[in-house]
């Protein structure tokens, strides 16, 4: 057990995911009491219907990051490096965005008492319907799917799989309305400017090398 404990002490660069977490709720806490948060949906997502049971896809986010990250750390070290680089600079800008445009999103009111639906109220409760754009998790889960996609973690079944599973994640937070359409697009292209830049950078001073590198020059499906 200790030789393992000690040769994966890179492991515990996972816990900024924690830190991210406590900074995302403080940030939630001051725009509350402090900082006036704008609405931020639009007619397009009064369209979009409430849909209860997408909220275990919601659910399942943060147990899947932990889970994604330490398989990256067990399996391929550099790549772990580059995905937690990216993941903590796209998270930091987020947190900065959520300071200077504070926004919200109205929630709908939940009268069924199905399994689902109190699993929402659940979430509304402990949740505030601040830092809204962009949405951290469409961020996060779009920096997986490319970064699985890209460097072909698994073979093909799988991968579509889960990254079927993924894109359900990111369509929950409109489903069960704790994000606008503009919030998705936002997590979603500060993801793959984050994950372009971070990988630019270290390729061009040699650091982290990937066995199967990503070519920014090709246009590849996420």
């Amino acid at each position: 057990m200790i030789p393992f404990i000690k040769k994966n002490l890179h492991l515990l660069a996972v816990l900024s995911i924690a830190g991210q977490g406590l900074l995302y709720l403080l940030i939630g806490s001051l725009v509350n009491s402090q900082l006036e948060a704008v609405p931020i949906n639009s007619a397009i997502d009064d369209r979009i219907p409430f849909l209860s049971w997408f909220v275990i896809s919601y659910a399942a986010w943060m147990m899947i990051l932990y889970v994604a990250f330490i398989y990256l750390g067990l399996t391929n070290r550099p790549l772990y490096w580059r995905s937690i680089i990216a993941y903590n600079i796209a998270v930091m800008i987020s947190n900065l965005i959520f300071i200077v445009f504070p926004t919200y999103m109205p929630r709908p009111d939940i009268t069924d008492s199905d399994l689902f639906s109190r699993l929402v109220l659940f979430i509304y409760n402990n949740d505030e319907p601040v830092n809204c754009f962009p949405s951290i998790h469409c961020l996060t889960t779009y920096l997986l799917i490319i970064t699985m996609h890209r460097h072909k973690l698994f073979a093909v079944v799988p991968r579509m799989l889960i990254s079927l599973f993924l894109w359900s994640i990111i369509a929950s937070t409109l489903f069960i309305k704790q994000h606008a359409l503009v919030d998705a697009i936002g997590g979603i292209a500060l993801a793959e400017i984050t994950y372009r830049l971070v990988y630019y950078f270290l390729d061009k001073q040699g650091k982290l090398p990937v066995s199967k590198p990503f070519s920014p020059g090709v246009s590849l499906s996420g």
